[in-house]
């Protein structure tokens, strides 16, 4: 059982003028449920994309007398060097310049009442960090085909859209959970992979892919979601891309309108209705990559 950071609390002289130095550096705003006040005798401040923990700022009255055994590291979206000048002129100070010939390095800085921070060097000036692209892939065209090529053409279309979505994101920012729930790029890919087996699993009847046999899923229903945080993005794309492979050769020759197997004792269902299905659930949660890579690292497209 884990936890996550909720909030971050500074113990301070003055809260109201610190949370607004934070606020100023960071891009918070006041937490909804508490509008700051110069005469409230706390401060608290949230991230409103949801990413970061909630900062709250309480009166103490013992002065700072130590260093900080605890600060924040900051990768800024612009410069390293342009946020060291910000910080300074929105009353911060440098501590130590820990920068280098190449531009590699970082700067020690401290906040208004002398807690410390960090300011790296942004992703843009990081060479082993990919950047945010923009995603393209062909339209779908297949307009005027028959149903069977249509649905087959369709189901493709976003099969793909979902390996292009990914494609170029950072581990880290694969395994990221910014919602409230298990939700992350590396889950719904997993939670791809297993929904494919609509085709060679309950249309065809044929074995349980290995990867998710045995699994009780009435105890643990977001199984694929939590386990695909500790897998790399680039074995999960690959076991998705597989997936799909077996799912196209299962109903090979199959007609629209036969029956499925179903193993699972479901009410009865067509082979149309799983393609139907599968576009459905492929993009729905193409959707959800879109705004988790667009949230995350900045990549939009389609």
């Amino acid at each position: 059982m884990t936890a996550h950071v909720r909030t971050i609390t500074f113990d301070c002289h003055e809260p109201y003028p610190l949370a607004q130095f934070w606020s100023a550096v960071l891009g918070y705003t006041d937490h909804p449920d508490n509008p700051n006040h110069p005469d409230d005798p706390e401060a608290w401040i949230v991230d409103p994309r949801g990413l970061s923990p909630a900062l709250l700022f309480i009166p103490v009255p013992e002065p700072k007398t130590v260093k900080n055994r605890v600060h924040v590291d900051l990768q800024p979206d612009v410069g390293r060097d342009e946020m060291v000048e910000r910080v300074q002129a929105l009353g911060g100070s440098v501590v130590a310049d820990h920068r280098r010939d190449d531009g590699s390095g970082w700067v020690v800085m401290a906040d208004p009442e002398g807690n410390e921070l960090c300011i790296e060097r942004s992703a843009a000036e990081r060479p082993e960090q990919r950047l945010p692209v923009e995603i393209h892939r062909p339209r779908f065209d297949a307009r005027t085909a028959d149903e069977r090529s249509m649905l087959e053409a369709m189901l493709d279309w976003y099969r793909a859209g979902i390996v292009a979505k990914v494609e170029g994101v950072s581990q880290w920012h694969a395994a990221a959970r910014p919602l409230a729930s298990e939700t992350s790029i590396c889950g719904l890919v997993k939670h791809l992979t297993l929904v494919e087996g609509w085709f060679p699993y309950d249309f065809v009847g044929g074995p349980v892919d290995p990867t998710f046999a045995g699994i009780e899923w009435q105890a643990d229903p977001d199984w694929e979601f939590r386990t695909a945080r500790d897998e790399p993005i680039e074995d999960l794309v690959a076991a998705y891309v597989a997936a799909c492979e077996r799912s196209r050769a299962a109903v090979t020759g199959r007609d629209l309108d036969e029956l499925g197997a179903n193993p699972e004792g479901d009410p009865p269902f067509t082979l149309r209705y799983v393609y139907v299905h599968m576009i459905e659930e492929t993009a729905r949660h193409l959707g959800h990559l879109d705004l988790l890579r667009e949230l995350l690292d900045g990549t939009t497209g389609e």
